[in-house]
């Protein structure tokens, strides 16, 4: 029960409003609810205010259930402000809410791995304490308690074991899930699978299998581990369906699921061609060239990402560290072909900065400094640094490890730290050699 400090936080209004309903209510015990009207909604209906209220037309009213009802409206975290008063008419009470709907919105709600149940029995579980439950819960109040606790209460009547716990997800949900309980996958399976077999699908899904089962961590792994072996392969509008589990009662699994991940492989796109916009320093010929996609062969996502990857490379040897590719792929369904509109953002151009040298004598400072051919206002190269140990700061390198060996240590390990200044255009570069063990 909330405190009288807590009741009337909504509005002295609303104190006043169900003070008044409770005195008239005191003076004439016996009466009952004959309507219920509710007033300040936007979002919700009345029919779900009132089963969340728990009152029912018909039923005996007085000041302890209309607090009852009052605090479970506040409990749902369905609104900000939560008031009522009531009207008389002989001993039939009208009972009316005033209330303003929480802006925090509400959620749908995921049963991460609770197999043994359909979804209907979950919700009616749910229901049974929650009758207004709609297969979502605010984003505020206690109501993901509630659903917690409802959802416990099932496994316990089922006599199954584990805990029901609740996290938010990144992406908006709310999700329970069963803990303390074993969930093994021991057979996976994957509808629709041609030009990728389902060999080679369990191949590289071999986690799924030696982990308990996760609604949650399965789609997860489709996304991001098994779509990237179709973009791979040319078809970069596969897409998963939702996971079907099926509990194997069988003494090779007991308790174990048979996992199906349905899937719709898509076409198979070929590569036509790269649209360059924003570049100044590079050529799109040039562009064309490091990225290394070629016209008429198989749209490779991997291979793509990778000439991604090595134009990042290349802009940093002329000092363009903060360059950025916004790609856009157009799909010609007809022709199967693949075209990607992509801005280039170059960004500044960078220079040296300040050279410092950690864990080395003075004269060692000296001689690398000396035989460091970056020097102060050079256009950067991000390449440099891990060239200089093989180029320019070999025999520095040879020599620092003599030394360590003479004295029965392992060469030290050598890391730098590259620091950009967005303001003054420079990156500052240390180089620590750390003392062996």
């Amino acid at each position: 029960m909330a405190s009288l400090a807590n009741r009337i936080i909504p509005l002295c209004a609303a104190f006043l409003l169900i003070i008044s309903a409770a005195l008239a209510l005191a003076q004439a015990p016996g009466r009952t609810i004959a309507r219920i009207e509710v007033e300040g909604l936007q979002r919700l209906s009345a029919e779900e205010v009132i089963l969340t209220s728990g009152l029912k037309v018909g039923a005996p009213v007085s000041v302890a259930s209309l607090d009852a009802a009052w605090q479970k409206l506040v409990d749902s975290g369905l609104f900000s402000k939560v008031a009522y008063s009531t009207t008389s008419k002989g001993n039939q009470v009208t009972v009316i809410f005033k209330l303003v709907e929480s802006k925090g919105g509400s959620a749908p709600i995921v049963y991460d791995n609770f197999v043994w149940f359909t979804n209907d029995e979950l919700v009616a579980a749910i229901r049974h304490d929650l009758p207004a439950f709609n297969g979502s819960a605010p984003n505020g109040g206690t109501m993901t308690d509630q659903i917690r606790q409802a959802l416990q209460n099932l496994l316990k009547e089922r006599q199954f074991g584990g805990t029901v716990e609740y996290m938010p997800s990144d992406t908006g949900e709310h999700i329970f899930s069963v803990t303390g309980v074993r969930i093994p996958v021991c057979k996976l399976h994957f509808p629709g699978a041609t030009n990728l077999s389902e060999e080679t699908l369990e191949k590289h899904s071999r986690q799924l299998t030696e982990e308990n089962y996760s609604f949650q961590g399965t789609v997860g792994f489709s996304k991001y581990t098994l779509f990237p072996l179709y973009r791979e392969a040319g078809q970069w509008h596969a897409k998963f369906g939702t996971p079907i589990v099926k509990v194997i009662n069988s003494p090779e699994c007991m308790g174990g699921l048979d996992l199906s991940i349905p899937v719709d492989e898509g076409p198979i796109y070929m590569w036509d061609k790269a649209e360059w916009t924003g570049n100044q320093v590079l050529t799109a010929i040039q562009l064309d060239a490091t990225l290394a996609m070629k016209e008429g062969q198989l749209a490779n996502g991997a291979k793509f990402d990778k000439g991604l990857h090595d134009l990042t490379k290349r802009y940093g040897l002329t000092g363009y560290l903060d360059v950025t590719f916004d790609t856009k792929p157009e799909f010609d369904d007809t022709a199967r072909r693949l075209i990607a509109k992509i801005v280039v953002n170059e960004g500044p151009q960078y220079r040296m900065g300040q050279l410092t040298i950690k864990g080395l004598a003075e004269t060692e400072v000296a001689s690398i400094e000396q035989h460091w051919k970056l020097k102060r206002g050079d256009v950067f190269d991000m390449s440099y640094p891990d060239q200089f140990l093989n180029t320019d700061g070999r025999e520095d390198m040879q020599r620092i490890a003599a030394a360590a060996r003479a004295q029965g240590k392992r060469p030290p390990p050598i890391s730098f730290d590259i620091k950009s200044n967005r303001q003054s255009v420079t990156v500052d570069v240390t180089m620590e050699i750390k003392n062996p063990n």
